[in-house]
């Protein structure tokens, strides 16, 4: 008997965790960051983005109600959606997710790295999400007024468009000819780029890209991996600053490995712009 106990606990421990581990791998968690900025248009003040990162197809729910009703509740003024909404041919939770945020707030989208795999890209993927609601920016900026003022969105292609240049160059001659006075806010795919970010005096940049690491080392702010940064990288989560650029990484939603997020469930980015009052 005590034989079979000794065999029978740590298969319920190691069921319970692989258990714990799924769970955590398709429920939507929120992350919400107030960010204050002197330069903010009066009329801004309040100003809500949604962010959805790397959604990888993943599906939350029946049509997507686990993710749809937090985009509800949040009542955001734009939706950004910062690359890596596929991961295979099946689109079909994409493309669910996206015709339903479309009636919720306006959505702007840039690709990431998986998008570039796709030859179709261009000639399908593109005018579909277009027609799905998305305004989709390829090295391209938009202004959004109102009450009489404006802020700029600026929406950058992943650099695996540009295989001809480094990932640092690209951006950065991108960046030089679509910078603008005033509000910017950046949607771009990769966190690793900050440096350059700063460089053109973006406002705000918001990207993905990362999966916070993959594993989340617990009791700290760690990530353990990331691609285009390695072990123990520096950009996972949350919000970095550097002069008078900020920047916040999603965790993402979806995966697009093999192994799970351990640590580090889908999370969905709320950020609400206050103007700063001297």
């Amino acid at each position: 008997m005590k034989k079979k106990k000794r065999i029978f606990i740590p298969l319920i421990i190691g069921a319970a965790a692989v258990g714990l581990v799924v769970w955590d791998n398709f429920r939507v968690t929120v992350s919400e960051y107030t960010i204050q900025y002197g330069e903010l248009p009066e009329s801004f003040d309040g100003f809500k983005i949604v962010q959805v990162s790397d959604l990888h197809n993943a599906c939350f729910g029946k049509n997507q109600s686990g993710l749809m009703s937090a985009i509800r509740e949040a009542k955001p003024d734009m939706i950004a959606i910062t690359g890596d909404l596929f991961t295979t041919q099946k689109r079909e939770n994409a493309y669910s997710f996206l015709k339903q945020a479309a009636e919720i707030a306006p959505c702007y989208y840039v690709s990431g790295n998986h998008e570039q795999r796709f030859a179709d890209y261009y000639s399908e993927i593109k005018p579909h999400l277009e027609r799905l609601g998305a305004r989709v920016l390829n090295d391209e900026l938009v202004s959004i007024t109102k009450g009489g003022e404006k802020i700029t969105v600026i929406g950058l292609s992943d650099p695996t468009f540009f295989r001809t240049k480094s990932t640092e160059e690209s951006t950065d001659e991108r960046l030089s000819m679509l910078e603008s006075d005033g509000f910017t806010i950046l949607l771009s795919h990769r966190p690793e780029l900050f440096d350059v970010y700063a460089k053109h005096n973006v406002s705000l940049a918001l990207t993905g890209h990362a999966h916070g690491g993959q594993v989340r080392i617990p009791f700290t702010h760690r990530g353990l991996y990331a691609v285009h940064q390695g072990w123990f990288p520096k950009y996972t989560e949350g919000i970095y600053s550097e002069n008078n650029t900020k920047m916040v990484v999603s965790r993402s939603l979806g995966n697009s490995t093999i192994y799970p997020k351990i640590n580090n469930p889908p999370e969905l980015v709320i950020i609400e712009l206050k103007r700063e009052n001297y």
